[in-house]
């Protein structure tokens, strides 16, 4: 297939379909290159946070993805028809300018916009800029900052025409597609040009279309190194407990940590690291089987499983015989003893409510009554108590005879107290009172307990609160038992709960003997090895425990790394390298690199000659370029030789070169197209541009006033049409259009034209006896009238043959020079004293009368400067 010629949009087209395949972030990086140009660092960075966050990796603000579409592209150029600007008007929200200005073209030739800074000169570019072709689209326009109202995107109405047949305007929209026959329109300005600096001395000439990819694969590269730095990082950090003997070791944990991966097992870490409490016990017991006389210690323990044996035994004999069910029994008796006490006392109130002395039959009597019954059996063996049948019988307790109330007293009593009630009475009294007892002889107090909660705490330390709340709660019932008891008021609540210990000693019975067996078998040599195994892997995880959060993290971090890697190895640009060789060996013909040396000759005319070529040059990280190399000086660095004014003549060589490879001749845009260090190529640049005009539409906008005369001379030189307007600015706002030039560039009759119409205005003020105002605007006038006579002698006397500040000095018209005459030269210095006496520019003493012309002095003044320049001319053109 033969190589193309040149075809933006065919190159445009070709990446958004190669790009398809692209990762989304890559792509929304190619829609970012065509629509600004390049990649900033805001984009890399924003590009950076996409690539991570599509590979799992956390990012704080992931930018929204516009991945490039055919709605990204540039408007397509019909490269059949010629599309020439008319005019740009009804700018709304473009920076300040005046929504009403207005900015026509002339449809053929040279338009120059001239315009300080802050008139509104860029905005018209900027316009322009994002409506048509441009390498470089630049950001969104902003509005009037100083204007709250203003809202919406920037717009214009663009009027153009197709094959000099002027079009429906369209209103052109920031951010939306424009009309694809702008895309015909070429703009160019610093932003835009063709040319790149790489590295320090070698510079690029890349065709418009064909330097997105080598953007892209800058942004990678960038993007690659900041991930592959990022992953040296995370990997330069090894862990402290990597260092670990722990890790150094044949045991599990040391096994897993020296093989950590990014998908080591969250899970399977956690379950390694806790151990259950029968593991802790070992990594407590294990060591001290190592570090003991077996022999001994096995005893030891066996003693210790006695003694836990017999608290179990006591606690739970003591819990059978204050549970629920044996404190609520003792309840009951002590209620039975209470309710058959009270009825032997009803009795007692009964039978001997008419004796001397109460109380009868109360338990202090009772006592007293079976005192006197031991001790009749002792005064009187052979008699039964009370003896009361003979006739010297005494009392046993006073001694004294009784008599026979006192005998039938002491019958009632003993008769009471074998009386049923009592005696049943005296039985419940018994009952409760051993119930009571046996409760108090419980062994659960005393200093053997304390050895025995030891002997706990070192068997089963979890076990041991268990078994003190167990025995805090049996002390409190039993002394709830014998507060009653001694009280008699049984209705306290019972308290408690009891828990369940007796299993639980009794296991940790059964593992202290085998603890004391397994001591007994550490005496074998291969039993300590096994021992001494079983605590390295106990004491690995028990130190992994400690350091599980910063093995997590690390493993965090090894899977970070992975992540990285499969991101940087995104970035590579192998692929972008390839298709970026291909495009070029497609689109750059031999036509264009003819093309390119050929501008780079034309604008050279009165400069150091810059013999130049462009040459294939293999490219790296997706960069397929044209060199731009010295003729015969292959080796030579050429950036450390071309100066800044020679890199602009490169780039502009380039921009041209492509527009020579299109068969139409639609307009060229050019925004401030040179610059304080081309001071030495501005004529050049004119002079090229001015050869551009005369084959088709040329607009130029330019701050630069020396370029706007060089561009003027040369237009008027050549026969190119040539249209001047400027851009100015007010207070609130700029834009606003105006015919011709600001002042200061205007030649001679401009000017004079201008003061015509200036003295006429002054009229106003003279009719109206507004002295003070027309004095100021009639001097102005002359102040200007007199820098007008300068002008006119650098001009039309000497025919521009000694112009100030210009390099070169024109002998062409030096013969012309001998038409000024004496009468010229009095005449104009005449004019020029009178303009010198009345300008502003003096201070006029007070003391000295002023006369101050009259508007139709002025206007004959002016007249008279127009009459001699006028017969200068003449008399010029009458030598030959």
């Amino acid at each position: 297939m033969p190589p193309k010629s040149k075809a933006h949009n065919g190159i445009h087209d070709d990446v958004l379909a190669w790009s398809q395949d692209l990762p989304d972030w890559q792509r929304d990086g190619l829609r970012r290159i065509i629509e600004k140009g390049n990649l900033t660092a805001i984009d890399v960075d924003e590009l950076k946070a996409a690539c991570r966050a599509s590979h799992g990796l956390s990012e704080e603000s992931v930018p929204e993805l516009e991945p490039l579409t055919s709605e990204h592209l540039p408007t397509g150029a019909d490269a059949s028809r010629k599309v020439t600007l008319c005019s740009v008007s009804d700018a709304e929200n473009v920076n300040a300018i005046d929504s009403k200005q207005s900015l026509p073209f002339a449809p053929s030739g040279l338009t120059v916009i001239f315009g300080y800074n802050g008139s509104g000169k860029s905005g018209y570019g900027r316009v322009l800029r994002r409506a048509c072709r441009a390498r470089s689209k630049g950001g969104a326009i902003l509005p009037n900052v100083l204007h709250d109202s203003a809202n919406g995107p920037a717009s214009a109405v663009i009027t153009y025409a197709v094959d000099d047949v002027e079009q429906p305007s369209e209103r052109w929209i920031d951010g939306q597609r424009a009309v694809d026959l702008l895309g015909s329109v070429s703009f160019f300005d610093s932003d835009c040009a063709s040319v790149h600096v790489r590295g320090k001395n070698d510079i690029a000439f890349t065709p418009f279309g064909l330097d997105v990819l080598p953007s892209l694969a800058t942004g990678c590269k960038a993007i690659q190194e900041k991930l592959d730095s990022e992953r040296k990082q995370l990997e330069a950090n090894s862990p402290q407990f990597l260092k670990s003997t722990h890790v150094t070791g044949s045991n599990k944990v040391g096994v897993m940590l020296r093989g950590l991966k990014s998908t080591t097992s969250v899970e399977g870490l956690d379950l390694l690291a806790s151990l259950s409490d029968a593991e802790l016990q070992k990594l407590k017991d294990i060591p001290v089987q190592l570090a003991a006389d077996p022999q001994k210690l096995a005893k030891e323990l066996r003693t210790r499983a006695g003694r836990i044996e017999s608290l179990r035994a006591s606690l739970q004999a003591a819990t059978e015989a204050l549970s629920d069910e044996a404190v609520v029994a003792i309840k009951t008796l002590a209620e039975d003893s209470t309710t058959k006490a009270k009825a032997a006392q009803v009795a007692a109130q009964t039978n001997f409510a008419d004796d001397p002395l109460t109380k009868i039959g109360e338990p202090v009597w009772r006592q007293l009554w079976e005192a006197a019954r031991k001790y009749s059996a002792v005064s009187f063996p052979d008699g039964d108590f009370p003896v009361t049948d003979s006739e010297d019988a005494v009392c046993v307790l006073c001694q004294q005879p009784l008599q026979d109330d006192a005998k039938d007293r002491l019958s009632r009593f003993e008769q009471f107290v074998r009386d049923d009630s009592a005696r049943q009475a005296t039985t419940a009294k018994d009952a409760i009172q051993k119930a009571v007892q046996k409760v108090r002889e419980l062994g659960i107090l005393g200093d053997a307990l304390r050895e025995q909660l030891k002997d706990v705490e070192s068997s089963g330390k979890d076990l041991l609160p268990s078994v003190r709340q167990q025995l805090a709660t049996l002390i409190r019932r039993l002394r709830a038992i014998a507060q009653a008891n001694e009280s008699g008021i049984w209705t306290f609540a019972i308290p408690g709960p009891l828990g369940e210990v007796n299993e639980k000693l009794s296991a940790l019975v059964s593992s202290t003997q085998k603890q004391a067996t397994d001591v007994e078998k550490s005496a074998d040599l291969a039993e300590r090895q096994r021992l001494e195994n079983d605590l390295a892997e106990l004491k690995a995880r028990e130190w992994l425990a400690t350091v599980l959060g910063d093995v997590k993290e690390h493993v965090d971090r090894l899977a970070q790394v992975e992540c990285l890697k499969k991101a940087s190895k995104e970035t590579r640009t192998n692929s972008i390298t390839a298709k970026s060789k291909e495009l070029a060996k497609e689109y750059v013909t031999d036509h264009l690199r003819d093309a390119f040396a050929t501008e780079v000759k034309k604008m050279q005319q009165g400069v150091r000659r810059l013999n130049v070529e462009l040459v294939a040059t293999a490219g790296e990280f997706g960069s397929s370029y044209y060199r731009v190399q010295l003729v015969g000086a292959s080796k030579a660095d050429i950036g450390t030789v071309v100066s800044e004014g020679e890199h602009r003549c490169i780039a502009l060589a380039g921009f041209l070169s492509e527009l020579a490879t299109e068969p139409c001749k639609s307009t060229v845009v050019f925004d401030d197209p040179v610059t304080s260090l081309d001071h030495h190529w501005r004529s050049c640049f004119a002079n090229r541009l001015i050869a551009e005009a005369a084959e088709r539409q040329v607009v130029v906008f330019t701050h630069d006033i020396v370029f706007l005369h060089d561009l003027f001379g040369g237009a008027e030189q050549n026969d190119v049409p040539i249209v001047l307007q400027r851009v100015q600015s007010n207070r609130d706002s700029c834009g606003f259009v105006n015919d011709g030039l600001p002042w200061i560039a205007q030649k001679t009759l401009p000017r004079i034209d201008e003061l015509e119409k200036r003295t006429r205005a002054t009229r106003s003020y003279f009719d109206a006896h507004n002295d003070d105002e027309y004095e100021k605007a009639i001097c102005a006038v002359y102040s200007d009238l007199r820098a007008t006579v300068e002008r006119a002698v650098e001009e039309k006397f000497f025919l521009g043959i000694v112009t100030r500040h210009q390099d070169y000095i024109s002998l062409g018209n030096l013969k012309k020079v001998t038409a000024i005459t004496i009468d010229h030269c009095e005449r104009l210095q005449k004019l020029f004293k009178r303009c010198c006496d009345i300008t502003s520019a003096h201070d006029r003493s007070s003391l000295r009368n002023f006369g101050v012309p009259t508007p139709d002095n002025a206007i004959n003044d002016v007249a008279e400067l127009r009459a001699i320049v006028d017969d200068v001319k003449d008399k010029q053109k009458a030598v030959l």
